[in-house]
């Protein structure tokens, strides 16, 4: 292979069980956009059996089902927009869909009259993202006339606007006392409130409810520096989150270059004097971003090269003047740890303007993950 993942599983485990202790809750786990970059089958596999995880949470329809085809003791809770065919798919199978406007709420109905089964459904209250929705007055409305014998309301959520990318949680706690105002409204209470994320489930106990739905940190990253700050104030001692990607490639070819020759598309770089450049199978077509030109590090033999040139669509270039004996086949590591050196999705994140998020979720899926 010339590039491959590696999931930690160890790792993996490790994070859900932390979130399960600090927050007292089973763990709704957000396994949408291929789990994160992380493999869903990869991580189905590892978690299916976690006391820890009470539920999945995924984007899509196709996803719900490669879940259900790998699992069947967690229930599967759709959050993303179902257009009417997924919809009634998901409702005869099974799956948990959210309700966020008063035609979605409608459209459940008659396709769980017509299928004669219930709707499972999650009633997301806007508070503030102002994404899918329905807002607090209009959601107390529906509830009053729900149409009970065709939906099963199961959960009532919302999402945080403004929770990771700042030390002020005022806004926060605002979408905080809407979804609470609409909570005394359900004729009867649903069985999974949730309205946590990982930063929220690392700061703010009172959003816990009944399940805590955990994402980019029970894949070992923090959501944001201002989240890892916070926490640190009010915390006395840290918190282990363990990163559970890796990722390799290969030295495809090592090339001797002279003083002021170019690297790569548009003669971005130029040599100051002798240098020795390796020449590694991965590009932006695998989720290297183009960013990175000129600007990212990797680890070969444990030491740091600097990336040389524009990334390409499926090449880089990496200069290794400073490495002794590099040589075709060598492992390189774009993203981990390698002893006391790392590469991590923050640091990736930095050198391309975004967000870790991005970066691991953007790694192609056709690239072999391997569990360790």
């Amino acid at each position: 292979m010339k590039t491959h993942i590696e999931i930690h599983a160890g790792n993996l485990l490790h994070n859900l069980r932390l979130f399960r202790n600090v927050t007292r809750k089973r763990i709704m786990f957000v396994v949408k956009a291929n789990a994160y970059g992380h493999g869903l089958s990869e991580v189905i596999g590892i978690t299916r059996s976690s006391p820890a995880v009470g539920q999945y949470a995924v984007d899509s329809m196709a996803e719900a089902l490669a879940v259900a085809s790998l699992q069947k003791e967690k229930p599967i809770l759709v959050l993303g927009w179902s257009d009417p065919g997924e919809l009634e798919e998901l409702v005869a199978r099974g799956f948990e869909t959210v309700a966020h406007s008063d035609e979605h709420f409608r459209l459940l109905k008659r396709i769980a009259r017509k299928l004669g089964r219930r709707a499972l459904v999650h009633v997301k209250i806007e508070t503030g993202t102002n994404r899918l929705g329905l807002p607090p007055a209009k959601a107390v409305a529906l509830l009053k006339g729900a149409g009970a014998h065709w939906l099963e309301i199961r959960g009532v959520y919302s999402h945080f606007a403004n929770i990771e990318d700042t030390t002020d949680p005022s806004f926060a706690r605002r979408q905080l006392f809407l979804f609470r105002s609409v909570l005394p409204h359900f004729p009867s209470p649903p069985t999974r409130r949730h309205f946590s994320s990982s930063a929220s489930s690392l700061l703010f106990p009172e959003t816990y409810f009944d399940i805590a739905r955990v994402g980019i940190s029970a894949y070992g990253y923090w959501p944001s520096r201002q989240t890892h700050a916070l926490y640190l104030e009010k915390h006395r001692g840290g918190l282990d989150l363990r990163p559970v990607l890796s990722w390799y490639t290969k030295v495809a070819q090592v090339k001797q270059l002279g003083k002021g020759e170019s690297i790569g598309y548009g003669l971005t770089y130029k040599t100051f004097s002798k240098a020795k450049i390796a020449v590694l199978p991965v590009g932006y077509y695998d989720g290297y971003d183009r960013k990175l030109s000129n600007t990212a590090l990797v680890l070969v033999r444990g030491a740091k090269a600097p990336v040389r040139g524009r990334v390409c669509m499926n090449m880089i270039m990496a200069d290794v003047t400073h490495v002794r004996g590099v040589k075709v086949g060598d492992p390189v590591l774009l993203l981990g740890r390698e002893g006391r050196e790392r590469i991590d999705a923050d640091m990736l994140a930095e050198w391309c303007g975004t967000i870790q998020y991005e970066i691991l979720s953007r790694i192609n899926p056709l690239i072999p993950r391997i569990v360790v």
